[in-house]
């Protein structure tokens, strides 16, 4: 069977992407793979040359749907907020093997809408994302156009780990991203060598392992999010945002020794209360002094999903993750803090947290993730 497309032409009928309860239950027939599930029914992966959504004309259609239909799709772990549990990675891609990881990245969507599924309350994300070496070499040009490798600052204090891709996961429940994880991770298989991987988990109230709420700054609210990290229609690389990604390791003992007014100095807010401290209360050199920057009146703000990490008698601190619609962002803030820009530092560099590692990637669009 043929349906007309915009300019006329016939094409073919998309299959169905799902087909539940298929076999003797359902007098259906078995498929031959897919994923099977505990009830005996399958799911089949969407082959690749028809992952694009086929847009029919629709007569009846107004200017505000269709442009509605032909938006582009962030990627599914930039948007959510709150999470509890996280996993992030970071790894590099093997040689040759481009067309691999390109399928990978198709299945590991698949996957994605498979285990969403499977648990449908758990606001289940995953966001692929990669360096700019790895980024130039699937030759979208005029896409990520930001986007370059992490460069080390405030001499030496943020170190460059870069590498070819980050995976980001995140989830209201540990083990669905921990099954996610699996499923991606056994997608790109050895496609890919991986170099760095943190679960992160959220703690009480929002707070952080130094006892503030942590991602106070970052807009409320799906459209807000949306405007702040994601690159807007009509841009080349529409439904992409640039990424990075650092870990910092934390010194609990050093700061349980500091008392708590200079430790609410040292951020510019109160422990307690989350109240932000005045511009003309706070110091310079807090954490808030450093981050909160505007140009031209303009704020330059971020979106952060950060989770703390680790063990408690052994490695713990913070993964640090951020997105944004343009690189500039991100950068800025991070030159505040690292000394690069007036020579001051964040205070929190000297009682808390040391940077181990940093990137920068850009996450396309879900529809470029899936025909790269």
């Amino acid at each position: 069977m043929v349906i007309p497309n915009r300019n006329g032409k016939d094409m073919p009928k998309p299959p169905e992407a799902e087909i539940k309860g298929a076999g003797k239950a359902t007098g259906g027939t078995k498929p031959k793979s897919g994923i099977r599930y505990a009830n005996g029914g399958f799911t089949h992966a969407v082959p690749a040359k028809i992952r694009l959504p086929i847009r029919c004309y629709n007569p009846s259609e107004t200017d505000d749907t269709k442009k509605e239909h032909l938006m582009n799709t962030p990627q599914s772990a930039i948007i959510p907020d709150h999470a509890q549990a996280g996993i992030f990675i970071e790894a590099d891609f093997a040689a040759n093997r481009l067309n691999d990881i390109k399928a990978a990245c198709r299945a590991s969507l698949d996957a994605l809408t498979a285990l969403k599924a499977r648990f449908p309350d758990d606001i289940l994300g995953l966001t692929i994302a990669f360096g700019s070496k790895a980024w130039a070499t699937f030759g979208h040009t005029d896409e990520g156009s930001e986007i370059k490798p992490f460069s080390e600052m405030g001499n030496g204090l943020a170190p460059s780990t870069q590498h070819d891709m980050s995976i980001h996961i995140q989830s209201f429940r540990q083990n669905a991203a921990y099954a996610l994880a699996q499923s991606v991770l056994g997608a790109f298989g050895d496609s890919i060598c991986v170099a760095s991987e943190e679960h992160g988990l959220r703690l009480y109230q929002d707070r952080g392992l130094d006892g503030f709420v942590d991602g106070t700054e970052n807009p409320q609210g799906d459209e807000n999010v949306r405007e702040v990290a994601i690159i807007p229609e009509g841009k080349p690389d529409a439904g992409g945002s640039y990424v990075l990604l650092q870990k910092y390791l934390h010194d609990l003992k050093k700061w349980d020794a500091v008392p708590v007014a200079e430790q609410e100095a040292s951020v510019g807010r109160g422990k307690e209360t989350d109240d932000e401290f005045g511009r003309d209360v706070r110091l310079p050199d807090s954490h808030l002094g450093r981050v909160n920057l505007k140009e031209n009146g303009v704020g330059l703000k971020i979106v952060r999903r950060s989770l703390p990490f680790g063990k408690i008698s052994g490695e713990h601190g913070l993964m640090f993750t951020a997105y944004c619609r343009t690189l500039h962002n991100i950068e800025a803030q991070l030159l505040s803090m690292f000394g690069d820009t007036d020579g001051k530092t964040d205070l929190l560099l000297r009682h808390l947290s040391a940077a181990v590692s940093g990137g920068y990637y850009y996450a396309p669009s879900v529809e470029r993730l899936q025909n790269l």
